[in-house]
């Protein structure tokens, strides 16, 4: 009975040792601000209070002996603001600060001695900077870009925006080449799920046959992708060439949502030609094709500041019109169509 209890006591501290190291780490799906506040001279101010704002709730925190604060753990996204406050200087406020996907956002803040009652407020958004914390090589794709330039509505066209991502042929379109590596050598993950396929390395499920057969993200349900290129940290691994992590969208303090549709009907397309007359062994012709990808997505919250929801629903239907070539008797058959749907 004692060694069963020693067993189960050693047990519960390795959990609690787990369960400690997990809450010290940074979630590879979240971001974080961080900063020192400063006085007019330069000198840095402890004891400061400051004030994180958000769509996803408001957290305070003081500045240390360095002036430094930290707000970690934060939900990607923008809408961010900070107010900083200490008798004897004039409140300070930072609004429009974007917080990106594993990455640290540096916000330094310079109070001023108060000589009236009065708030310093900086109305222009906060400047990007260079993230001092990582060694990392790659690029940040948030929703906001994607969304604005004429990239294809899958998850492998927001790959292939960073630097250093091509196309690697053999492995398709969805397992790009990334520095120089082959397609099935990177790695995947998604909310911090690893999806690389165990066997071939691929995205999501892979097959010899039929190569890629998806995530199942749809494309308007992505926040963010972050692609490393080069110089990620230790705790990526099992990559020879790049990281891939994907982002979904979340609820926040507020209802949003939205409903779209886009549709390509084949009477919208222009005629295809017919290559048979001029090859030897004549093929099947593709005369025309259509797509149609339409849903709608809602988020919201359960309990304000803590618990958080979102849905979505986007069906893709793609058709394909072929006819025989005439010397085959199915030729009699006319056009006929083929489907592939997707949900």
């Amino acid at each position: 009975m004692q060694n069963r209890f020693s067993k189960l006591a050693s047990l519960l501290f390795v959990l609690l040792l787990a369960l400690s190291a997990s809450g010290w780490a940074q979630d590879i799906t979240k971001g974080s601000i961080t900063g020192i506040v400063h006085d007019a001279s330069g000198a840095v101010v402890s004891s400061a209070k400051v004030s994180l704002t958000s769509p996803f709730g408001d957290r305070t925190t003081t500045t240390n002996s360095a002036g430094e604060f930290t707000f970690a753990n934060l939900n990607p996204g923008s809408g961010y603001g900070l107010n900083v406050e200490l008798t004897g200087f004039t409140p300070a406020r930072v609004g429009n600060i974007t917080v990106g996907v594993n990455r640290t956002t540096t916000q330094d803040i310079v109070l001023q001695v108060s000589t009236a009652v009065q708030t310093v407020e900086v109305t222009a958004a906060a400047t990007t900077t260079i993230d001092l914390a990582t060694t990392t090589i790659g690029a940040d794709i948030s929703e906001s870009l994607y969304k604005n330039v004429p990239v294809g509505r899958n998850i492998s066209s927001i790959v292939n925006m960073a630097p250093g991502v091509t196309d690697s042929v053999g492995a398709g379109a969805a397992n790009p080449s990334i520095n120089g590596a082959s397609g099935l050598e990177n790695q995947y993950i998604i909310n911090g799920a690893n999806v690389t396929d165990p066997g071939f390395g691929g995205f999501g499920t892979f097959t010899r046959v039929f190569g890629s057969l998806g995530t199942g993200i749809n494309f308007d349900f992505i926040q963010e992708v972050q692609v490393k290129s080069g110089g990620f940290e230790a705790q990526y691994g099992q990559a020879l060439g790049g990281v891939v992590n994907v982002l979904t969208k979340s609820g926040t303090n507020t209802y949003h949502g939205s409903v779209y549709g886009y549709f390509e009907p084949r009477n919208f397309e222009a005629e295809r030609p017919d290559a048979n007359p001029l090859l030897e062994n004549v093929s099947t012709r593709l005369v025309n094709q259509g797509r149609y990808d339409f849903g709608g997505d809602l988020g919201g919250y359960l309990l304000k500041d803590k618990v958080f929801w979102y849905g979505g629903f986007n069906p893709q239907y793609a058709y394909s019109y072929r006819s025989a070539p005439p010397p085959f008797g199915n030729s009699s058959l006319g056009e006929i169509w083929m489907w592939r749907g997707g949900w």
